[in-house]
């Protein structure tokens, strides 16, 4: 998770979502908070939340104070007044199942009104703020235009989330780690045939590159001396982008091949020869697995 965006920041990235972006984002953030309410207040009852069982089921078990909205005014506004007669900023619309009323409160408020314990009205503020977290993830992420990994596009994922999607709103990693969970052994079947079609392909490509004319424009003997210098002059290029990629090599022979080139780098540094024809082997197959070259 970042660390919490300004208002101001908040502002401006609220700015470049069109509207069903904005208009879905602030759904999913408004659910989201009531959801963590149910929880906490479920929670405290001792009552375990199954996926099974419908929020009104929980409810008519709990009938108990339910969060129907939180109002934001805005920064420097209080347009909303609490029950007391305080002016707010931030507005909780709470109502009582029990007794059918509903209540516009401020956070002191909906401790004396709800009776629920400081401890309690402490963990459920927590969970607001780590909704708000994740809404600056989500921004954030949109503003650097993330991408859905690939491997999602086939997963038969829920209504929102494909809404989600299909509107261009990045996920959260929350969100991510979820869908990893719950499609644990789909993205494995599938990511095990794609590393078997990358190998394919790598071997193909390394066949073509042993017989092209690159190789030969690069042949050295075994024994030919090859300074760190001249490498780093040479190939400084291709290894940043080796480096900048390498969260992606995941296939052991493949990890294998990124030591073995690190630690040729380091024998040169030190002033000892190498197998320059291995290194450039390794290297440009490197690139190739990472479709670099």
């Amino acid at each position: 998770m970042p660390s919490p965006l300004t208002e101001k920041e908040v502002n401006r990235l609220f700015q470049l979502l069109d509207d069903n972006q904005l208009i879905f984002l602030q759904s999913y953030l408004k659910q989201s908070k009531k959801s963590k309410w149910l929880e906490k207040l479920a929670h405290k009852k001792g009552i375990v939340l199954h996926s099974n069982v419908s929020i009104d089921e929980v409810w008519e078990k709990l009938n108990d104070w339910e969060l129907k909205e939180i109002l934001d005014g805005g920064y420097g506004n209080r347009p909303y007044k609490c029950e007391c007669g305080i002016t707010l900023r931030y507005c909780y619309i709470v109502h009582h199942r029990k007794e059918n009323k509903t209540y516009q409160l401020g956070e002191t408020c909906l401790g004396n009104y709800t009776m629920m314990s400081a401890e309690l009205i402490k963990d459920i503020t927590n969970g607001f703020h780590n909704i708000d977290l994740e809404r600056d993830e989500i921004l954030i992420r949109h503003e650097q235009c993330w991408d859905l990994p690939t491997d999602y596009n086939e997963l038969n994922l829920t209504e929102n989330l494909r809404t989600q999607i299909d509107i261009g709103l990045p996920l959260s990693s929350i969100q991510v780690n979820r869908i990893e969970k719950m499609f644990q052994h789909e993205l494995f079947q599938v990511r095990r045939q794609r590393e078997r079609d990358r190998i394919a392909q790598l071997r193909t490509r390394q066949s073509t590159f042993v017989n092209s004319s690159n190789v030969s424009s690069y042949s050295h003997s075994r024994t030919e001396t090859i300074t760190y210098e001249e490498v780093i002059a040479r190939h400084l290029t291709n290894l940043k982008q080796i480096r900048e990629y390498e969260h992606r090599i995941t296939y052991p022979v493949m990890l294998d091949k990124w030591d073995s080139v690190q630690d040729m780098i380091m024998d040169l540094k030190r002033g000892e020869d190498i197998n320059y024809s291995k290194f450039l082997s390794q290297m440009f197959e490197l690139l190739y697995y990472l479709d670099l070259y």
